[in-house]
């Protein structure tokens, strides 16, 4: 495997087309944490209604999906997320939330990797301790697909989130088809309900949605820049059609244990073909795991190869293997997601990390209504592909109203007050903040001196001879 590091002629390679855009954006919210989150939306809203509470979450996905479009479309590169809020703060600040926003990543696919192992394990009868097994090797899986590059890993991220999503949506509507029976409230979520229980079931749905926005970090990939925008745009589309059907399917036909299990999806693909379906959603589960992995080092690999590639990690971070992958990045995030998967599959603090994961996407849709706001004022005749419409307006509303979903997910875990998301946040924000402060310096540092030191050992080009000296007459 030849090591190249990025440089002059060094670059990722534009080969994502449409197509694997969706895919990624829609597979990195798609993950097995789906299921439980929408069997838990659905004790918030009346009958089959729990529809409802998906479109209007949508609909604060859409307000996300405008100032991401806009803000990638100012900065299209896999640093966009770092660049556009260096200019809208103090850098420092911005290399803080970011390092911190992207620990989402490892905690999301760490928590959907235990969920994942205990479901294949409960089905197939064997013991806890397996589950690492099978996590062990769904993460090589999706470590070796993103080595042999975007193209490798684009067409795996394919098959994979488009078979899950088909098959959801279908296994879904058998299960309503056969239960012989006329929806329930279908357009009624409050009948007997208070609206804050609406609020409550909101919230999980825009969970249901949260990761969409990771794609961005691919800008430099794409065939297309417009590509990332219409690709979101797109991604919730396919999250609302599929997310809807599941949340009004096992609200139909499952009961309160079943929904309040941890394989939800197993007892309604049993619902739905029997003992076929059950087997069927298991196989669709490890399938899951692998979109949601593989698409999360797509994404989080190129962040950290452009951090690096622009100084703000080590160098080593930036160098490209002979399929133009960030090689390093890749095995290191499949290290860290493996070794916090372990952990929490000792200690079952799942639901923790998905509070954890749910209030840090919320805290970065606020930033991002914030930088869209202030970059109107300080960058007013910056080149924009994609402009949000009443910037200022939706950006005030959207920085209050995620600002609000992340402290209430900080403090609170399987609907009750938990401060132990807002510990997590908070540790991982301190050990960003020193690495900045303290480490970062050094950093650059050791970089300036190496380049200096390349320079004084660059042999001087020779000048070119005189004519009388090359015999011309």
């Amino acid at each position: 495997m030849t090591d190249t590091t990025a440089g002059a002629g060094a670059g990722l390679r534009r080969a994502m087309g449409l197509r694997t855009v969706v895919s990624t954006s829609t597979g990195l919210a798609f993950a097995a944490l789906e299921y439980l989150a929408a069997a838990g939306l659905v004790a918030y809203v009346a009958g089959d209604a729990a529809w409802v509470a998906v479109g209007t979450a949508g609909l604060l996905a859409l307000l996300a999906w405008g100032f991401f479009g806009e803000l990638n479309g100012m900065f299209p590169t896999a640093a966009a997320i770092r660049l556009y809020m260096k200019r809208s703060m103090d850098d420092r600040v911005a290399l803080v939330v970011t390092f911190t926003y992207m620990t989402t990543i490892v905690l999301v696919i760490a928590a959907d990797a235990f969920i994942v192992g205990s479901a294949i394990a409960h089905v197939f009868g064997q013991a806890t301790w397996t589950a690492g097994l099978w996590i062990l090797g769904l993460l090589a899986v999706a470590v070796a697909a993103n080595l042999r590059g975007v193209r490798v890993a684009g067409a795996v991220q394919d098959v994979a989130t488009y078979t899950v999503l088909v098959t959801t949506a279908v296994v879904s509507a058998v299960a309503l088809a056969r239960s012989h029976r006329a929806l329930r409230f279908p357009l009624q979520p409050l009948h007997g309900h208070h609206p804050a229980d609406f609020l409550e079931a909101v919230a999980l749905g825009v969970f249901l949605y949260s990761a969409f926005e990771w794609v961005t970090t691919n800008a430099e990939e794409v065939r297309r820049p417009h590509h990332v925008h219409r690709g979101m745009l797109i991604a919730i589309g396919l999250l609302f059609v599929a997310c809807g059907l599941v949340t009004v399917s096992m609200a139909h036909v499952l009961d309160h244990h079943q929904l309040g299990s941890a394989f939800p999806q197993l007892y309604l693909g049993r619902a739905a073909l029997g003992s076929a379906g059950l087997w069927l959603m298991a196989g669709l589960t490890a399938v899951t795991a692998l979109n949601t992995f593989n698409g999360g080092f797509i994404t989080a690999s190129r962040f950290v190869y452009a951090t690096a590639r622009e100084g703000g990690l080590p160098r080593q971070l930036a160098r490209l293997n002979d399929r133009a992958v960030p090689w390093v990045p890749v095995v290191g995030l499949g290290a860290a997601s493996l070794a916090v998967a372990l952990v929490v599959a000792a200690s079952h603090s799942w639901q923790v990390l998905v509070a954890t994961g749910a209030a840090l996407e919320a805290m970065i849709y606020a930033v991002a209504a914030l930088c869209v706001q202030r970059l109107r004022r300080r960058l007013p005749d910056h080149h924009r592909p994609f402009r949000l419409w009443a910037a200022r307006l939706l950006g005030a509303l959207g920085a209050g109203v995620f600002g609000l979903l992340a402290v209430v997910a900080s403090v609170s875990v399987s609907n009750r007050f938990d401060p132990v998301p807002l510990v997590v946040i908070g540790v991982c924000g301190a050990l960003s903040a020193f690495y900045v402060l303290r480490v970062l310096p050094k950093v650059r540092a050791a970089e300036e001196a190496r380049r200096a030191s390349a320079g004084r050992r660059r042999p001087r080009r020779p000048t070119p001879p005189t004519p009388a000296e090359a015999g011309t007459p």
